[in-house]
């Protein structure tokens, strides 16, 4: 059994008790349980009351009702043996959201961004965010870049949507007509955050629209517009999306680009905890990245962190010849593992460990064991050492072969391929953390 599943059993087991102690009824005057979860409007608003009643059901938990408190504020009450329990769900926003947990008023945070330095530093006593015990990534969003179908443009780099976001020049793209859906969402956040450091989009030619699907529709019937929009986002037809570069390897956001995160418009919903959280608390962030939890994701019409079937292989001519060596007769799995140096309880990023539990789990299935798999590495170019990438991309991708050996999994091939395909220019810690990286292919 995968070990997040064994942590789930684990905490399953730890809430019975509340079973036992709630034997007679709860007394008029007595208060109930309650756990609190603070922060983003963004996953708050529809994603977290429907995990929650999931959970809840699966817990056996009966008379499940919403009550609105404030705009802003929603209770779900349920009942289990006579035993009432309330679950606070406020979305005031991330940065609320995250003060609340580390002020004691949270047990439970929702952030749509990782917290930012300051963050970190205030909530130093909450343990190692990082862990994968703590961060927990229950769903995935993203923007696609969308132009008519008679537009030139097949791809388009941060940078210029960047510049054209902003109002200034942007070379080698034209001047399209920006379609924009409402200026207050989750969208609006995303690109005020990732491409315009918090200022208002402001385009020089810039046509608003009520929701996202009206500004996909106007793209639809101008072959000089552009749009953005969010992943599910319906497109009419006449429309298609751009791949997407951030000055290295551009992106398509197909199913590999999305669920890999390789692609650079994609944001995480995240939920962290404490690393005293309660009971209640760690069951509930458990039970988000279960498969079940995972299918309610979907039904948001948000992308699932579950384990998909391998998508088609690549086209080999298109590939250069280490890669095709490597991946030769194989599908890649549409994931990507990441590492953290930093962590204090684990060399990978959080998402990766669980995306390495699913891995795990899903080879162990009577249908697909005795698979096999090639592991793939690749890292930041160093141009004073041009071993250093080989080397580094090589140690990575032993590392996962031999997580995977000790789980029974069969690894036929283990490459290291250096800086080749870099997701990302430059070579700050960003463009680091997505070049250096290990994919899985399935043969």
């Amino acid at each position: 059994m995968a070990a997040w599943l064994i942590r789930i059993a684990w905490f399953l087991a730890a809430l019975a008790p509340l079973s036992a102690l709630s034997a007679a009824p709860a007394h008029a005057g007595d208060e109930p349980e309650r756990l609190r979860i603070h922060g983003s409007n963004t996953i708050g608003q529809a994603l977290m009351p429907a995990l929650v009643e999931d959970w809840l059901r699966a817990l056996e938990y009966t008379g499940i009702r919403r009550v609105a408190r404030a705009p802003a504020r929603l209770e779900i009450h349920a009942e289990r043996e006579g035993m009432p329990l309330v679950v606070e769900i406020d979305r005031h926003g991330a940065g609320a959201g995250f003060d609340a947990l580390v002020q004691g008023r949270a047990e439970l945070a929702m952030l749509a961004r990782r917290p930012d330095r300051r963050e970190r530093e205030a909530g130093w006593q909450l343990g190692d965010l990082a862990s994968p015990d703590q961060e927990f990534l229950v769903a995935l969003n993203g923007a696609r870049v969308v132009v008519h179908r008679d537009s030139p443009l097949r791809r388009i780099d941060l940078a210029q949507l960047r510049a054209l976001l902003a109002g200034g020049a942007h070379d080698g793209i034209g001047s399209p007509r920006v379609q924009l859906g409402p200026a207050a969402g989750g969208l609006e956040e995303f690109l005020r955050e990732r491409l315009t450091g918090g200022r208002p989009l402001r385009p020089a030619a810039l046509r608003r629209h009520r929701d996202l699907r009206s500004a996909a529709l106007a793209v639809a019937d101008d072959p000089a517009a552009l749009a953005v929009v969010e992943l599910g986002t319906p497109l009419p037809q006449g429309v298609r999306a751009l791949a997407v570069s951030d000055g290295g390897l551009a992106v398509a956001p197909d199913t590999v680009g999305i669920r890999s995160q390789d692609y650079p418009l994609v944001w995480r919903y995240h939920v962290y905890g404490g690393q005293m959280m309660s009971a209640l608390g760690r069951s509930l962030a458990l039970h988000s990245i279960t498969p079940r939890a995972q299918r309610v994701v979907r039904a948001q019409g948000l992308v699932p962190m579950g384990l998909a079937p391998a998508a088609a292989g690549a086209d080999p001519a298109a590939l250069p010849p280490a890669y095709r060596d490597a991946v030769d007769g194989a599908a890649r799995l549409p994931l990507t593992l990441r590492f953290n140096l930093n962590s204090l309880t684990t060399i990978f990023e959080s998402s990766s460990a669980q995306e390495l539990e699913r891995v795990a789990a899903w080879l162990q299935q009577p249908e697909n064991r005795g698979r096999a798999v090639s592991v793939v590495g690749f890292a930041q170019a160093d141009p004073h050492n041009k071993l250093f990438a080989m080397t580094t991309s090589s140690n990575r991708a032993d590392i996962v072969a031999a997580w995977l050996i000790e789980r029974g999994i069969p690894v036929r091939r283990t490459r290291g391929l250096g800086p080749l395909r870099p997701l990302a220019g430059g070579d700050g810690e960003w463009a680091r953390l997505r070049n250096e990286r290990v994919e899985l292919w399935l043969l």
